[in-house]
């Protein structure tokens, strides 16, 4: 008999708590984005303390942080869409905390969602430039955020203004209005639509009270690069074919070669365009370093995650660092259909449009139903609903 995904999933052990060096990290980390709301987002006094909750900036989610024993991780693109099986990642993560059980109890673990920032406007996984919604009457709205000009598709989201949407206009739905009028207050697009999403995900009960933390990869680069770091870090990277990415003045990332990278200073973390990006292992280090329980991705994540121990192995020699790599849970596709269709005639003029089916359309749909239906899968095997792969820690040897 195939076991159950829940049974699957409960199988993914905590880490345990931290020790005092991991403790020390996840303390530097709440600190420093508590000291630079203002890269994030510019919300008035009165709003502030919900839009760190929105965040899990606020006290009670960075202590659940710091300290918890069972911590996952995940991290996708950003963009106004999100598109299966990505934008099942919260609800996995959810499930991973509540150890595969459809409760509300996660016995203090806490998920860390480090959304990719730097993606660009031609980022045909999520499809930035454009946002798909319902409006209430039920039918498909098509809008249009960006140039898809071929000398705009390169530019990254990081730095791209907020989107000219009005929350109030006729037809937009409560749930949308209400994540918009958080979401306006962010500095850039790609914080905007972060904020945005993750106020969906909210709303659809996705995320435990006070224990989800959102910090975009860029301030895991500027965290972990920091005055005291970067030149240890630069010298270990460059020493091991490892290349810093900088935003262009045509607001475009390149390579900067070892000659360039000497000369850079530390990226500031109030101004989102000196931001440095590591390369893809390494972004994956910023969280792993914070001692994780788990990480989820998708296919290609588990096409390369297994190699990153031998890749990483001398740069983290260097650097003096080593943690264990946490648990995978990896998945190429989850079918939707399955538990929250959409109407055929929503599908059709998605059709039409040139569109896919993206989480604001599943919860304009389904609403609070979405997460009893998505915990049906649960009660199935695996594969009748999603192709999942898994790397969990070994068994305890008895004593």
């Amino acid at each position: 008999m195939h076991p159950t995904l829940s049974a699957t999933l409960a199988a993914f052990r905590p880490a345990g708590p931290p020790g005092a060096e991991v403790r020390e990290r996840r303390r530097r980390l709440a600190d420093f984005v508590r000291s630079c709301e203002d890269r994030v987002h510019h919300a008035p006094a009165s709003e502030r303390q919900r839009m760190r909750e929105l965040l899990g900036w606020d006290d009670a989610s960075l202590h659940r942080f710091i300290n918890s024993p069972m911590l996952v991780h995940s991290s996708t693109h950003v963009a106004m869409n999100a598109f299966a099986p990505m934008l099942t990642f919260p609800w996995f993560c959810l499930r991973l905390m509540t150890r595969g059980e459809a409760g509300t109890d996660a016995g203090g673990a806490s998920h860390l969602r480090t959304l990719l920032t730097h993606n660009n406007l031609s980022d045909n996984r999520w499809k930035p430039h454009v946002w798909w919604r319902r409006d209430t009457r039920g039918r498909l709205v098509r809008v249009p955020l960006f140039s898809k000009q071929p000398r705009f598709k390169h530019q990254i989201l990081l730095a791209q203004p907020v989107p000219d949407i009005d929350p109030d206009e006729p037809g937009m739905t409560d749930t949308d209005r209400e994540a918009l009028h958080l979401a306006r207050h962010a500095t850039n697009y790609a914080y905007f639509a972060m904020l945005y999403r993750l106020a969906l995900e909210r709303r659809a009960g996705l995320h435990l009270p006070h224990a989800t933390v959102e910090i975009p990869l860029d301030l895991m680069n500027v965290h972990s690069l920091d005055r005291r770091s970067l030149p240890l870090w630069r010298e270990a990277m460059y020493d091991h074919r490892l290349t810093l990415r900088v935003i262009g003045d045509d607001l475009e990332l390149r390579e900067a070669d070892r000659a360039e990278a000497a000369r850079l200073p530390a990226p500031d973390p109030h101004d989102a365009r000196t931001t440095l990006i590591c390369p893809n292992y390494l972004n994956l280090w910023h969280s792993y370093r914070l001692g994780l329980s788990a990480t989820i991705g998708t296919e290609r994540m588990a096409g390369y995650e297994a190699a990153m121990a031998d890749t990483l192995a001398p740069f983290l020699d260097r650097i003096g660092e080593s943690e264990p790599f946490p648990q995978f849970l990896g998945m190429s596709k989850v079918d939707l259909d399955a538990v929250a269709p959409l109407p055929e005639g929503l599908l059709a003029e998605l059709r039409e449009a040139g569109g896919r089916p993206s989480f604001p359309l599943y919860l304009a749909t389904h609403g609070e139903r979405l997460l009893p239906a998505l915990d049906r899968m649960l009660s199935d095997a695996p594969r009748a609903h999603a192709d999942v792969l898994t790397r969990r820690l070994p068994e305890p040897v008895a004593p």
